[in-house]
């Protein structure tokens, strides 16, 4: 059940911002083979047969004379296909090649996340995100903190990413979750009442202001917070479970317990 409800934080924490960055320029372009293979690869990517594609991208890599940008293609498939622990071994080989590549970095990164590899994920995002400087980036790093219990760190992480992408309202959401997490309950609720102002908000959003007034003892008015379209019966199983996590001592176990209510 863990391992559910942390993939579902990672894959939360992975629509923030879309792709990954754009790989760095190859010296060398692709063979004739390569490249079919890669078209092919593609259509059948369009098609959603994610495993397929994957496949044939192993194939194109194996021939490539750019291994550090077809390992991360490969890598970024397998990710697509949800094979993390194979994806973990292609962006391996792209840094094999380059150490510094921030696609790549960033790839792995996000690979230990989905394969519940928290730490090892926050240790190699915090030195891809500020190589890669994208939104996406700053937001899986800040996941990856969340779920190590490092509520300031995720803080940080999510303000640099707020600050390259203002608009979003997942990152500002976000942010408000560390802050709680840091025990900032005051700023928490600031930061998200202004989420759930916006008309772009969702249930997610106005959750995540119901977890952080039921973190800072204001029960009632958590209670109060109007969810649009989400059942009342599921409000009020929610917040029950916001109040056991309230209860958790240890601060590292109380931001993963936050971190997991959040995405369920």
């Amino acid at each position: 059940m863990r391992n559910h409800s942390l993939n579902a934080l990672v894959l939360c924490g992975l629509m923030l911002a879309g792709c990954t960055t754009t790989s760095e320029t190859t010296e060398a372009g692709p063979t004739n083979e390569e490249a079919r293979l890669i078209k092919l690869a593609q259509d059948i990517e369009r098609r959603g047969d994610k495993t397929t594609a994957a496949s044939l991208y192993e194939r194109a890599a194996q021939s490539s004379k750019d291994k550090v940008g077809a390992y991360t293609r490969l890598g970024d498939a397998q990710l697509a296909a949800g094979d993390p622990d194979q994806a973990i071994v292609s962006f391996r080989k792209a840094l094999d090649v380059s150490p510094n590549d921030g696609r790549a970095l960033l790839g792995l990164g996000t690979a230990q996340l989905q394969a519940s590899q928290v730490e090892s994920a926050a240790r190699t995002l915090t030195v891809a995100a500020p190589l890669v400087k994208s939104s996406s980036a700053y937001n899986r790093l800040g996941t990856a903190l969340i779920l190590s219990g490092d509520g300031q760190g995720a803080e940080n992480a999510f303000g640099q990413a707020r600050s390259i992408d203002p608009g979003n309202l997942d990152t500002q959401s976000n942010l408000g979750l560390a802050q709680a997490i840091s025990g900032r309950n005051d700023a928490a609720v600031s930061t998200l009442r202004g989420v759930t102002q916006s008309p772009r908000a969702e249930a997610r959003h106005f959750r995540n202001l119901m977890l952080a007034l039921t973190l800072g003892q204001k029960d009632k008015d958590a209670a109060a917070v109007s969810v649009p379209d989400y059942p009342e019966a599921e409000k009020r199983t929610f917040l029950a479970e916001a109040r056991k996590v309230r209860t958790i001592k240890e601060p590292a176990a109380r931001a993963r317990a936050i971190g997991l209510l959040a995405s369920s």
